[in-house]
């Protein structure tokens, strides 16, 4: 899994993920001298992913770089890397580091070498000021979804259903869609990371143990349901042809 620094105290505690051992050993000097925050540091990106599992959901931002790889030198793109830690269990923002920012469609900002701290720490305080600011996540017909806490609770009676990281994960990323139709692949792509060798069929598979939890009729899906071309949130797409 790689080595793992941490120092966490009172600070906010940030996961770098750096594969750049130069860069990560100057970001982990600057935030081991910082008031704000506490870094854990990892150098692939599977021990990134098991981190952000292992922290139960403490990490307030992630920094990544496009140099991450697992330990053998085949691990995720960089590009599949933002999804997967959100997969694992990451709900605040991610800032990536690298040269294309195509690569990291999914983070929150992304900053071109050579890096300097004070432009970091600007970047990485307006992230999370964003996120602070943002509005609750809308409820999902009768449940509020609370992603960080894994489960959805029910607006009427308080009632909790647990969800596992990838099912949170499936539901966040089809909410930040607007109601527009999620593929199959673009799903995959965002919770697994096309590198990882899980097959399409994980996709479905989740998709109905997940509805068998929050629908009423499972058989006739009012909330998750299959449209042409992949999925959507029902109430976000009233127009769109439902369907199992």
């Amino acid at each position: 899994m790689g080595d793992i620094a941490s120092d966490t105290g009172a600070r906010k505690r940030l996961l770098l993920a750096c594969g750049n051992s130069a860069l990560r050993t100057l970001l982990g000097e600057q935030f081991a001298a910082s008031a704000d925050f506490a870094a854990t540091t990892v150098s692939g990106a599977a021990a990134a992913e098991a981190a952000v599992a292992a922290a139960g959901g403490d990490f307030a931002a992630a920094i990544i770089d496009d140099a991450i790889l697992d330990e053998t030198g085949e691990g995720p793109a960089p590009e599949t890397l933002c999804g997967r830690l959100r997969g694992s269990g990451l709900d605040g923002p991610i800032l990536a580091i690298g040269d294309r920012a195509d690569r990291f469609a999914d983070a929150d900002a992304t900053l071109r070498p050579p890096i300097r701290i004070g432009v970091l720490l600007t970047s990485l305080r307006a992230a999370l000021a964003r996120r602070g600011q943002a509005r609750p996540e809308p409820d999902l017909g009768p449940y509020r979804f609370d992603p960080t806490g894994l489960r959805l609770v029910h607006a009427g009676d308080g009632r909790e259903i647990r969800l596992t990281a990838k099912e949170a994960a499936i539901l966040r990323h089809l909410r930040r869609q607007d109601g527009e139709t999620v593929s199959r692949d673009s799903l995959l792509d965002a919770v697994w990371g096309y590198a990882s060798g899980v097959a399409t069929h994980t996709v479905e598979t989740h998709i109905y143990r997940l509805r068998r939890k929050i629908e009423a009729d499972p058989a006739r899906p009012a909330l998750l349901l299959t449209v042409p071309g992949g999925y959507a949130l029902g109430g976000q797409a009233p127009d769109q042809e439902k369907g199992q």
